[in-house]
């Protein structure tokens, strides 16, 4: 039979109220030298702590929910949701908190996945990458439970963590300006997050300040995944008058772009850039490596859990992070093969 702290207080003959307090760090003060009595009494006993138990007496489950933007197959292969766990996780272990993750949800369940978060068994939410629109953040901060959001909408009462979308994306355009270049296309990601909207923003604006005309058929989505930048890069490829450059919404849509331009039989850089966002590590070992724009992924997941605990323990005061990006040039962008 597993020990209880009725045992250990039976044993050290107190009760069972100043074992809890020296067990858990909380409650009434406990005296140095019977909390140590009292914790090598446990270790001696095997004692292993009843969760639902400490967290009655807490108030807290040291558990931090993590809600993907939604789940399809190999959603984890993503580059971007791994350098962004790989933020969460290590900063949560550094934190001793666990981290439980929806994975049964879709973008259309909103209802569903805030009903589920608001079952008692998380301290707090991280919402990373929420649809525009998802009434699942709200619902879930309405109720008063401390949330987050990583490349979410500002919005008030929901502390954002995001990156300059427009800076980052105008950064790689008016490179492709300088370039040479004046006929270039955009991939969008999927049009119901906030990042993609930001980056199509930037694009779009972009061309309208260096007073380039921005063509309705240059812009095609691609949904953030390989095979959406492959098909969008063959749809601008069959167009009459294609582009010269491409800016890709993220760095796996450029790959599948630079796929689609060699299955085309035509040479990156040479006869048609191409760029990404996101400067994931497969950015680098493609061919040719891709230029792109990094954005701190991995620091902005640490950040979210940093945020959140901070709300958990009553910081009114957490406000919302805008981080910069920083412009890579590499092998896939170069001037034009000709004047347009």
């Amino acid at each position: 039979m597993a020990t209880t702290i009725k045992d250990i207080a039976k044993r050290l003959n107190i009760s069972i109220s100043t074992v809890s307090y020296a067990l858990n760090d909380s409650g009434r003060p406990v005296p140095a030298e019977l909390r140590e009595r009292v914790r090598a009494v446990a270790r001696e006993m095997n004692y292993r702590p009843n969760r639902l138990a400490r967290s009655m007496i807490t108030g807290k489950n040291n558990v931090i929910g993590i809600v993907p933007p939604e789940m399809y197959d190999n959603l984890f292969l993503s580059p971007y949701l791994q350098l962004a766990l790989n933020g969460i996780t290590n900063e949560a272990g550094h934190r001793h908190q666990d981290l439980l993750v929806y994975t049964r949800f879709s973008e259309t369940s909103g209802h569903e996945v805030g009903e589920a978060i608001l079952d008692g068994r998380v301290d707090g939410a991280i919402f990373v990458s929420p649809y525009v629109g998802q009434n699942a953040v709200l619902s879930v901060a309405n109720a008063g439970l401390p949330c987050v959001t990583m490349a979410g909408i500002p919005q008030g009462g929901v502390v954002n963590l995001g990156i300059d979308n427009e800076g980052g994306m105008s950064k790689i355009v008016r490179h492709l300006i300088d370039l040479g270049h004046t006929r270039i296309a955009h991939i969008t990601g999927l049009l119901t997050m906030e990042d993609a909207l930001l980056r199509l923003k930037g694009y779009q604006e972009t061309l309208y300040r260096q007073k380039l005309r921005v063509r309705d058929e240059y812009v095609v989505r691609g949904r953030f995944e390989i095979d959406g930048g492959y098909r969008a890069m063959k749809e601008l490829l069959d167009l009459p008058v294609p582009p010269t450059a491409v800016c890709c919404a993220n760095d796996e849509m450029a790959i599948g772009a630079i796929h689609a331009a060699s299955e085309a039989g035509l040479k990156v850089p040479e006869d048609i850039s191409i760029s990404g966002f996101d400067m994931t590590p497969t950015s680098a070992t493609v061919n040719p490596p891709i230029t792109t724009v990094r954005q701190p992924i991995t620091k902005l997941g640490t950040l979210a859990v940093q945020c959140l605990l901070r709300l958990v323990d009553g910081d009114k005061d957490v406000e919302d992070i805008v981080l910069d990006t920083e412009f890579i040039e590499r092998g896939s962008t170069a001037p034009p093969r000709r004047t347009p």
